[in-house]
């Protein structure tokens, strides 16, 4: 294999994102790579914000959220060698500054594994905590973030509900053990059962990717149970008023489909120093094994036989 990876243009890859990867869609891009074969790309590799800050703070916590780039991308042609992604990938990262700290999820809704991470030495974190996505009418993802857009202004008059402030910024696996600390001898199926809710208690006191923060609301009734301190009140009770995303989902008519948890690996691309330090802040988990699926790839971009 005598292929190189070289720098390309947001342009560039319009055509691999919105007609090969399985996505059809554009997403953020910081940094494009093409994998080349002579003249010829035949892959590329994109990296870019991760869709919320709170994702780039649940990796290694709020001091290095702002170096935290999502592989978002990654399509190649059929028929190339089997290290060929894996090679893009690892040398796309050695072309980008240092220290960035790069997440990547292997959609196991596609079949994916995530074995080209696991050929990279990324770091398996275990599974997100996304279960569900929204459907519109006719038939598309609608995705979770655009709801933002409708909260803006309000736009379809909406009821208004308490939102934490600053939740980005709050240390999730702190809050995770505090309340462990004053969990005793309640289950989560006793927790769900008193709030109404079903497999959510669960996730207030795990300190992976699958962590979720007890509402406002649900922290002051879950403090009159488990009759723990005052020490996070302030944190976990300061609130404003945004548009209710439940109503704008009703409004929108869009509809909420259970889909299984994506796999979430990790790759520290920094100093050997610093690079020991923020894997001591990653919880890692044996590799996930099973059987890939690999989805119709079969388009062929015009930019293959462009000089770039």
């Amino acid at each position: 294999m005598n292929y190189e990876v070289k720098p390309i243009t947001y342009e560039e890859c319009k055509e691999w994102l919105l007609f090969k990867h399985y996505a059809r869609r554009m997403c953020s891009i910081s940094y494009s790579f093409g994998l080349f074969d002579g003249i010829e790309c035949i892959g590329i590799v994109t990296y870019g914000m991760p869709p919320s800050s709170t994702l780039a703070s649940s990796i290694c916590g709020t001091d290095f959220k702002d170096i935290v780039l999502e592989l978002n991308r990654l399509v190649l042609n059929d028929g190339l060698p089997k290290n060929s992604a894996s090679f893009l990938v690892s040398s796309s990262i050695k072309m980008m500054p240092k220290p960035k700290i790069i997440v990547s999820f292997a959609d196991q809704n596609q079949s994916h594994n995530g074995y080209i991470y696991q050929a990279c030495n990324f770091i398996y974190n275990g599974e997100s905590a996304n279960t569900s996505k929204l459907i519109d009418k006719d038939g598309n993802e609608f995705h979770f973030r655009n709801i933002g857009h409708y909260q803006k202004n309000n736009k379809l008059n909406v009821n208004l509900v308490k939102r934490r402030s600053n939740e980005s910024e709050i240390n999730k696996i702190e809050i995770a053990n505090f309340l462990r600390k004053y969990k005793g001898d309640f289950t989560s199926r006793q927790l769900d059962s008193y709030f109404g809710y079903k497999d959510t208690a669960s996730h207030w006191f795990r300190t992976d990717a699958g962590f979720s923060f007890p509402s406002v609301d649900d922290w002051i009734k879950l403090k009159e149970i488990l009759n723990f301190t005052d020490e996070f009140d302030f944190l976990m009770t300061k609130h404003e008023y945004v548009p209710d995303p439940n109503e704008i989902i009703k409004k929108l008519e869009l509809k909420k489909v259970e889909i299984l948890p994506k796999h979430r690996y990790i790759y520290i691309n920094a100093s050997k120093k610093l690079k020991k330090k923020l894997t001591g802040l990653i919880e890692s988990k044996p590799y996930p094994k099973g059987e890939n699926k690999r989805y119709d790839a079969s388009f062929k971009p015009n930019t293959q036989t462009k000089l770039f």
